[in-house]
């Protein structure tokens, strides 16, 4: 047959094909306006998720940086920074004193910073909440956080407020007279009064001092190599004290990106299939009707150039849909959802980037170009004489014998088996769809306030003695004595409290440990050098004093549970042994493990108690800032060397998690006791608002990606099953007339659902499990720990088990209708 290459003949064919089939068409371009919506959703508002993410952390850091010079700079490091390339923004941020003590009370925790134009301007600002007032220019005035000033005891100053101040900086101790400048209220609730440049240079602090000069830096891209850290670390030259810190989202910038790109790789994918399986579905339902067109002339060159042309009508009608629904969407109705929750409209604006029209347009194209080139060549392949026999492409068709089993399962299974490509198709499309849910209900789980807020020993409380800070002993009161603990325990909501007592020391000079100890300590914390104090610290150690802790069984065992090798548990409660607070210092565990220390009661009698060193820990739950070793003992010991060890610390666990009445017990028993100013609290709850109130809407969003993720693998099974039934009318009808009753026909399609839900579960079960461990170790900067939410599992399996068994039934419903067995007989395809 010659051919008759007339291509505008052939394009006016394609459109009165998609009139003609105007129903099967708009039905198609519905998917792929859904699907391309679907695209674009994901990737514009998983950008945005992702940027509400790092929003998260510039909130939770107090600044928008990605690393910062620890320990003093110089101007050559500055200037190195500032010329670097990939460095956008470089601030300064100097420590000017601290806060000593105010007419309402001597236990402050405050600190005093100035920050330069860059740091205040530029990279402290996406971290305020609200400001008032101005950033102070003269040496008497401050600009306070809401939390400096409670802690302070000055609530309710404003704006224009003096107030008396008690500091400490180099120089020593000073009573001067503030006034409060201006007011700002922070993501981080820092505790801090903004200062001057006069007041700095009056501190006699340097910004090239050891802990007194913060150089922060914000590079020009989100992504940043690992190189890129390591020749600025190595240009920088850095001292013996100082230290490069890199945020840990920048740090694992390049793995996060990996693992987003390993998501959108996935979604693409299910996008993918869905399309493809309505095209070919679509196609191959057409395929008589392209054998007839072969006996009035035309060849298969042009039915197979017709099919392609009909899929890009459809398909640019379907792209360009779903490209403004996504539009509408992602830039009218999710900014205002947002707005309406509370979130600043510009700080959390849709991120959107060109290629995402791209990208979501040569995925739809690209997808409906593949999934037509098969069916309408195999259209091509087929003769006229075989295309009139033709009743759609039910896979290889097995013959049987008798086999066991009910019958039942068996037509299902036959069923779900005959077409091993669709099924596959389905099967992926479900299990992708499910796995990418998965991953990202895990990765919003870690993220959430509840999983990334901890105190030590999971406790939900932590009370502080404030007066423990105190360098004279003879100031330290006992805050939570017997009553106390008893008083907290009234409402009968406390599960279990754990107190951590604590002893001034003296730990005298020798050669080996404690000297060794001394060193290493001085390199990394002290400006001076160990050599200049060593005579004096042989001669008076009593000036070097520290601090013994003592801890209960409970706590033991946590504390045990993490050193490198665990200690006996009998040896360390008789006092025989000891574990020390490393205090970061560069001192191996294993070196020192068996070594004695010993020490005596500073003020004491002398008697001298010496220790074997059972291990190491960075534990700063330990932490009172001794120069020589701080050594945590059995509270049983402690009670038995020291008349009146006080307690430093107590732990709190309710009875329920994050239970605000328990909460306000103890904050009762703080407000009625005899020094209520000299406590202060960690409180998982306050944390948990805290990190809620950074976080924005950005767990909402996560969780509708997910949705929609899901609902992708969902449409395609929707889509196999409809076709299939449709199909299958005939062969089902001839079924009821051999007498299978309509209930076993439904119980048959029952079964076929609840195959596919099990394959596509078994799968995202395995490989989808497998997977979603890797995403999610790439994107797990914050080294939370994997684990599967239980509730959002369990809710995806019951769901994805109702649907694949309800779409069968309401699919056969509305397919048969009241239409008779002959009737149905007699339909063709």
């Amino acid at each position: 047959m010659l051919e008759n290459n007339n291509s505008r003949i052939v394009t006016r064919m394609a459109v009165r094909s998609i009139k003609s089939g105007r129903q099967k068409n708009l039905i198609m371009a519905a998917a792929i306006t859904l699907s391309t919506f679907m695209l674009f959703c994901i990737l514009t508002v998983g950008s945005t998720y992702f940027k509400m993410q790092r929003l998260q952390n510039i909130r939770m850091n107090g600044a928008d940086y990605d690393a910062f010079i620890y320990g003093g700079f110089t101007e050559e490091q500055k200037e190195i920074c500032e010329k670097n390339p990939y460095i956008q923004t470089v601030g300064v941020q100097g420590m000017a004193g601290w806060t000593v003590s105010t007419d309402t009370d001597d236990t402050l925790n405050t600190v005093m910073l100035w920050s330069d134009g860059a740091q205040w301007d530029v990279l402290s600002k996406p971290a305020v909440i609200w400001q008032k007032g101005e950033y102070p220019l003269k040496e008497n005035e401050v600009m306070a956080t809401a939390a400096a000033l409670k802690d302070c005891g000055l609530e309710d100053a404003g704006v224009g407020d003096t107030f008396t101040l008690t500091y400490g900086d180099k120089q020593g101790e000073h009573t001067a007279e503030f006034t409060i400048s201006g007011l700002l209220k922070t993501y981080k609730n820092e505790k801090i009064f903004y200062v001057s440049k006069p007041f700095l240079d009056k501190s006699g602090f340097s910004l090239d001092d050891y802990g007194r000069g913060f150089l922060y830096m914000k590079f020009k891209y989100p992504v940043v190599p690992e190189r890129v850290f390591r020749e600025l670390e190595n240009s920088l030259n850095l001292g013996e004290q100082q230290y490069l810190l890199i945020e840990p989202a920048a740090q694992s910038s390049v793995q996060i990106l990996a693992g987003l790109a390993g998501l959108v790789l996935i979604t693409c994918f299910s996008a993918y299939l869905l399309i493809y399986n309505i095209l070919y579905i679509s196609v191959s339902s057409n395929v008589r009707h392209y054998g007839l067109l072969q006996t009035v002339g035309m060849t298969g060159r042009q039915i197979y150039q017709m099919v392609l042309r009909q899929m890009f009508m459809v398909g640019a009608c379907g792209i360009a849909g779903g490209i403004l629904l996504g539009m509408l969407t992602s830039f009218l109705l999710i900014p205002e959802a947002v707005k309406v929750l509370g979130i600043q409209k510009e700080e959390i604006s849709i991120a959107f980037h060109p290629a995402v029209f791209l990208l979501s347009i040569l995925i739809a194209g690209g997808t409906i170009y593949l999934g037509s080139r098969k069916p309408a060549k195999k259209a091509t392949e087929v003769s006229p004489v075989e295309a009139l026999g033709y009743r759609g492409d039910f896979g290889k068709r097995n013959s049987h014998g008798t086999r066991k089993g009910r019958l039942v399962w068996r037509l299902a299974w036959d069923q779900v088996t005959k077409d091993k490509k669709k099924t596959m198709i389905v099967l992926l499309s479900l299990a992708a769809s499910l796995s990418v849910f998965l991953c990202l209900t895990t990765l919003i789980e870690s993220q959430g306030p509840r999983t990334i807020v901890s105190n030590y020993m999971d406790a939900d409380m932590v009370l502080i003695n404030d007066t423990i800070k105190k360098d004279d002993k003879n100031d330290w009161k006992q805050l939570m004595d017997e009553a106390f603990q008893v008083k907290i325990k009234e409402g009968g909501r406390i599960k279990e409290s754990h107190q951590v007592l604590i002893d001034q020391i003296v730990v005298p000079w020798e050669p080996e440990f404690v000297d060794t100890w001394m060193k290493a300590f001085y390199v990394k914390w002290m400006e001076e050098s160990y050599a200049d104090i060593e005579t004096e610290f042989k001669q008076n150690p009593e000036k070097f004093s520290s601090y013994i802790i003592g801890i209960d069984e409970a706590a033991f065992t946590y504390l045990n549970s993490t050193l490198e090798t665990p200690i006996d548990e009998q040896s360390f409660k008789e006092g025989k042994s000891c574990i020390l607070y490393r205090d970061s210092l560069n001192l191996k565990e294993a070196d020192y493990q068996e070594e004695n220390i010993a020490c005596y009661l500073y003020g004491g009698d002398g008697e001298s108690h010496s220790f074997q060193i059972g291990g190491l820990t960075d534990d700063s739950y330990y932490r009172r800032g001794g120069i020589t070793p701080t050594i945590i003992v059995s509270d049983a010991y402690l009670n038995r060397i020291s008349d009146a060890p006080y307690v430093f610390k107590t732990s709190i666990q309710y009875e329920q998690e994050y239970d605000t009445a328990a909460e306000a017990d103890v904050k009762n028993a703080i407000d009625t006791s005899a020094y209520p100013k000299d406590f202060s609290y960690e409180s998982k709850i306050e944390e948990m608002k805290s990190v809620s109130k950074a976080q924005g809407n950005m767990m909402g969003i996560g969780i509708g990606i997910a949705f929609i993720l899901a609902l992708i693998g969902i449409l395609n099974y929707v889509n196999t099953v409809t076709g299939n039934i449709h199909n299958r009318q005939m062969e089902l009808a001839i079924m009821e007339s051999v007498g299978m009753t309509e209930k076993q026909v439904k119980s048959v399609l029952i079964r076929e659902g609840i195959l596919f839900a099990g394959g596509s579960l078994a799968l995202t079960a395995t490989l989808g499990l497998f997977i979603t461990y890797l995403l999610y170790q790439s994107m797990n900067y914050m080294q939370v720990t994997f684990a599967i939410p239980v509730l959002p599992s369990a809710c995806m399996i019951l769901f994805i088990l109702c649907v694949c068994v309800a779409v069968p039934l309401t699919v056969y419903r509305v397919v048969t209708g009241k239409k008779a067995i002959v009737e149905r007989i007699k339909t063709n395809e």
